[in-house]
Parts: C-alpha cells; sequence; structure tokens
C-alpha cells in the first residue's frame, strides 16, 4: 500500500510546525509500528536538526544531500540525482527495545530559499508564466516522490511558513494537510484565510480532487482564558477537522527537541509530555484512517 502523503504548515512561525511534525513522526514510529519518512521543505532547517542532529545535517549538506541541491539542479540544468538517494536512515535519537525506530529524513538547508528565486528567474526568462514554473516544480516533487511512496506508509512533509512555490508544491501532492496553530485571535484569521484561499487553490491544482485540513493547537495554556475561547471557537468552526488533542506549552516538549548523542527511549526523551505526543499519534490515525492514499 502507498504511503499516505501530509503536509504540516501553517502561515506564520513560531506555532509549533517543525516540533509537531518531529513528534508525530517519532511517536507513529515507535507505538504504531509505522514506517515513516520526514522531509524537510523548510530553509530554516529545525525539523533535520531536530530528526537527525547537527553533525548528520551538516555531513548531509557537505554531500549535495540536502532537499535545495534536488531542485537546483533544475535551475542549472544539470540531472538531479534521484529524490530517494537524499534519504538518511534511521535518524531519531530514540531508542526502542522492540526494534529500530523508522524514521527516516529528507534534510533541507537554508540555500533552498535562493534556488527558489533561481527557478523562478531562470523560467521567467523562457517566458514561462507563474502557473507554468509552479506546475513543472509539481512535476518534479511528485515525481521523485512516486519513487519512495511504497517504501512507507506514513510521509510528512514539513513545509516553510506562508506559501512559496515549494510550499504549494507539498501540498497539492499531499493527501491531507495539518495546520500547528496556537490558540489565539490572529492564529483563528490566518487559518479562515488559509481555508478561503490556498484551500481552493489546491482544489483547483488537483483538478477538484479532495484535501482534507486538520487543525492541531499548539503551545496551549489552559489557564490563558483566551486560548481556552479561541480553541473552543476553533472546535466549534472547524468540527471534527479540529484535534480534540490540545499540544500543552511545556518545558518537556522543548527539551525534547534538542538531539542527544546518547540513545534514549521514548518516556526519557518526552518525560511528563510523553502521553501526550502518545495521545497525537493516536488521534491522528484516527482521523486519518479514512483517507485515501497517495496515487
Amino acid at each position: 500500500m502507498a504511503a499516505r502523503l501530509v503536509s504540516i504548515i501553517n502561515m506564520k512561525g513560531g506555532v509549533g510546525k517543525s516540533t509537531t511534525a518531529v513528534t508525530l513522526a517519532e511517536t507513529l514510529a515507535v507505538h504504531h509500528r509505522r514506517r515513516v519518512l520526514l522531509i524537510d521543505l523548510d530553509p530554516q532547517t529545525n525539523a533535520s536538526i531536530m530528526a537527525g542532529g547537527p553533525e548528520r545535517w551538516n555531513a548531509a549538506r557537505k554531500a549535495d544531500r540536502t532537499l535545495d541541491a534536488f531542485f537546483d539542479a533544475y535551475a542549472t540544468g544539470e540531472k538531479p540525482a534521484p529524490l530517494k538517494s537524499l534519504v538518511d536512515k534511521q535518524v531519531t535519537d530514540l531508542k526502542d527495545n522492540k526494534g529500530k525506530v523508522d524514521v527516516d529524513l529528507i534534510a533541507c538547508a537554508p540555500e533552498l530559499r535562493y534556488v527558489e528565486r533561481d527557478i523562478i528567474e531562470k523560467f521567467v526568462k523562457q517566458q514561462l508564466h507563474l502557473d507554468a514554473i509552479q506546475k513543472r516544480i509539481c512535476q518534479w516533487f511528485s515525481q521523485g516522490l512516486k519513487t519512495m511512496t511504497d517504501s512507507y506508509d506514513e510521509i510528512l512533509i514539513d513545509c516553510p511558513p506562508g506559501i512559496s512555490l515549494f510550499a504549494e508544491a507539498a501540498l497539492i501532492s499531499s493527501d491531507a494537510i495539518l495546520v500547528p496553530s496556537i490558540p489565539d485571535y490572529v492564529s483563528r484569521l490566518g487559518l479562515i484565510a488559509f481555508r478561503r484561499r490556498a484551500m481552493g487553490m489546491i482544489r483547483d491544482k488537483r483538478n477538484g480532487a479532495p484535501t482534507t485540513m486538520f487543525v492541531l493547537a499548539t503551545k496551549y495554556d489552559e489557564t490563558f482564558s483566551l486560548h481556552r475561547s479561541e480553541a473552543a471557537l476553533l472546535k466549534e468552526n472547524l468540527g471534527a477537522s479540529m484535534f480534540d488533542l490540545k499540544i500543552p506549552q511545556t518545558v518537556d516538549i522543548a527539551r525534547a527537541a534538542e538531539w542527544s548523542e546518547t540513545k534514549r527511549t521514548f518516556e526519557q526523551k518526552y518525560a511528563s509530555a510523553a502521553p501526550v505526543i502518545q495521545a497525537l499519534g493516536n488521534e491522528f490515525l484516527d482521523k486519518t484512517s479514512s483517507l485515501a492514499m497517495a496515487a
């Protein structure tokens, strides 16, 4: 069965997007024995370093085994390496008595933001419109993904904040979109705009094929009345598309994001937050179980 593709995105940064991507990948691998591929599409590279550690990330970058190198080949007219050749196997700092933790990674580097500009500049000079450039990027990305979907159960794509051509390519390729969001007024307005504009664009580019959006409250503080009221409004407006689980603002999740050279168990890594992160994986599978898998 082909992997399910899920893009993780928000229009703004600082909402725990990359942390959500990594923690979800790890709990799916540990507690559900899922084979997970994490693709870092964010030039900030937080997911790459959290999941694989700085040493492994540096090695991939020096060897041109990062996503920016893959796309840069198209910008320079060279033959790109197969996307699957960029995969770093079993990167997590977790250990598991039941076997190896199946979290693989395609890392990113800060140069990706410049590669996008170079691609646009190259094809604009060839008189291509932006929609035609977007279509080419989607083709490159989807063709690369198709070579790997049979090797995984879940492919999670950590998108950059906002909408870029690369982020759009990921969203168009995805079976579902997960939006981590702090429950506040500004974030709620951003979600409304995303549903109205981005989801409409995605539906059009997928020729009407549906993509499901889910929203997850992050950095939630139960003692903060604004968080309680905004989370309730989101649930009222979004219904089943809103996760029941709320990821709390806790130091143990922040500490878990720091790479450990010593392998550790899930409970050691996430400490008091371990049950919450495990619940995230449980609800994710409940909500996405009925989705059609990627072709």
